[in-house]
C-alpha cells in the first residue's frame, strides 16, 4: 500500500503515482467517489473510442463473466456447448448486472451488488464488463457505445437461450448508463425480456432513442435516488420508487463528499439491501413522478416491497423515507456491506480491496453539462 490513510490534503501527483497499486484501509463506496473526483486518468478525450452501432459482435472490448457457487468463469458464447460445460447452475435464478460510466468487472460501486447476490446464494450472476468503452474521461463515448453493448449482450442472451437458459426468468439490473443498456438489449432479441431493474438510470446526454422505457421488458422497476441531476427525473418504468423524494439523499448531505454523486451511487446499496428479507423496505404510493419537495404526499394504496422483491405486475409510483445509508451494517457481524457506509461502524473490521473510479460522471472530471 503506497498510502496508509487517504486525506484530502494529499497532493494529486502523489495519488496518481500511487494509484496503480493503491488500496484503502476501509474501502467504503465513498472512497471510490473520492478517487473518481481527484485521481486523473492517463487517458484524454482523444483516446475515447466511439464504436459504430452496426459493429460486429462479439466486441473485443465487451467481456462477460459468470459467478456462481463460489466460482467465476469468463463467458465464451461463441462455443455452442459452452453453457453445458460451464459452472452455470440451472437450479438458480439468473441475474445480469450492467455497470455504467467508468465501471467494470470486480470494481466499485457495482461489485457491492454482485457480492450481495452471491452472499444470498440463490443466483447465477452474469456480469457485463464494458469498461474499456467508457473509461474516464469518456462519458460521451460511453453514451454512444451503449448501443453496441446492448447488441452484443442481446447476442449473448440469444445464444444462452438456445443452449437452455430460461431467459423468461432472467432479471437485468443496471446502474446509471447500465440501466439504459438493459433497455437497449430488447431491440436485439426476438423474445421479451423478463424484468429490468434500473438503479438511478443516467440522465446526461440520454436521448429518447437511448432511454429506458416500460416497453423494454415485461416489468421495468426503477429506483430514483438522484432524479433530475445524474439520474432521470421523470417516470421511467412500470414501477418507480422515489427514495427520500428521489433527488438527494439526506445522509449524503452530511458527508464530506459531492451530494449529487453520493445520492446517485447509493441506489446500488438499496438494491443490495433488498436481497435480504430482514432488511427489505416497503414504499407507499405517491405522485406520478418524484416530487421536488422532501415530503411528498402519499396516496391511498398498499405499500410495495422495493427492489428485487417488487411484484412482477405492480405499477405506479411509490415513495419511501430513509434517514440512514442502506445496507450499512449497524455493528460488527451485522448483515450488510461496510462499503455502503459513509462512516465505518465502530468495532467493524473492514477488509481492504482495490477500488477503481465509480460509475458516474462528474462536472469536474467529465464535461457533461457544457
Amino acid at each position: 500500500m503506497c498510502c496508509s490513510l487517504l486525506r484530502y490534503s494529499l497532493c494529486f501527483y502523489w495519488i496518481s503515482q500511487c494509484f496503480a497499486q493503491f488500496t484503502l484501509p476501509n474501502q467504503p463506496v465513498k472512497d471510490a467517489l473520492f478517487l473518481h473526483n481527484f485521481v486523473s486518468s492517463n487517458l484524454t478525450l482523444k483516446d475515447c473510442v466511439f464504436r459504430p452501432a452496426n459493429s460486429e459482435c462479439p466486441d473485443k472490448d465487451v467481456s462477460y463473466f459468470l459467478y456462481t457457487n463460489g466460482k467465476k468463469e469468463k463467458v465464451d458464447y461463441t462455443k455452442t456447448d459452452w453453457l453445458r460445460q460451464s459452472i452455470w447452475d440451472p437450479l438458480k435464478e439468473d441475474v445480469m448486472l450492467i455497470h455504467g460510466y467508468a465501471g467494470g468487472d470486480d470494481e466499485l460501486p457495482m461489485v457491492v451488488l454482485r457480492d450481495a447476490y452471491l452472499k444470498n446464494g440463490s443466483y447465477n450472476i452474469w456480469v457485463v464488463d464494458w469498461g474499456k468503452l467508457n473509461p474516464p474521461p469518456c462519458y460521451r463515448a460511453g453514451v454512444n457505445n451503449m448501443r453496441i453493448v446492448g447488441k452484443c449482450t442481446g447476442d449473448l442472451l440469444t445464444a444462452l437461450r438456445t443452449a437452455g437458459l430460461q431467459t423468461e426468468k432472467l432479471t437485468c439490473v443496471g446502474h446509471s448508463l447500465g440501466s439504459h443498456v438493459c433497455g437497449l438489449i430488447a431491440r436485439f432479441v426476438t423474445f421479451r425480456l423478463h424484468r429490468i431493474v434500473a438503479l438511478d438510470p443516467a440522465r446526461p446526454f440520454i436521448t429518447p432513442g437511448l432511454r429506458l422505457s416500460s416497453g423494454n421488458a415485461l416489468a421495468v422497476h426503477v429506483l430514483h435516488t438522484n432524479a433530475g441531476h445524474y439520474g432521470e427525473g421523470g417516470k421511467t418504468g412500470h414501477v418507480d420508487f422515489c427514495i427520500n423524494g428521489g433527488r438527494v439523499q439526506p445522509y449524503c448531505e452530511n458527508a464530506d463528499i459531492d451530494v449529487q454523486l453520493c445520492s446517485h451511487v447509493w441506489a446500488i446499496c438499496y438494491m443490495a439491501e433488498s436481497l435480504f428479507p430482514s432488511l427489505t423496505k416497503k414504499a407507499e404510493p405517491c405522485s406520478r413522478r418524484c416530487p421536488a419537495g422532501p415530503r411528498p404526499g402519499t396516496r391511498v394504496g398498499m405499500p410495495l416491497e422495493m427492489g428485487h422483491g417488487t411484484p412482477l405486475f405492480a405499477s405506479g409510483s411509490y415513495c419511501i423515507h430513509d434517514k440512514y445509508p442502506p445496507f450499512c451494517p449497524a455493528h460488527d457481524g451485522a448483515l450488510g456491506d461496510n462499503r455502503c457506509c459513509l462512516k465505518p461502524p465502530e468495532s467493524l473490521s473492514l477488509s481492504s480491496t482495490p477500488t477503481e473510479p465509480t460509475d458516474v460522471p462528474t462536472p469536474t472530471t467529465v464535461d457533461i453539462f457544457s
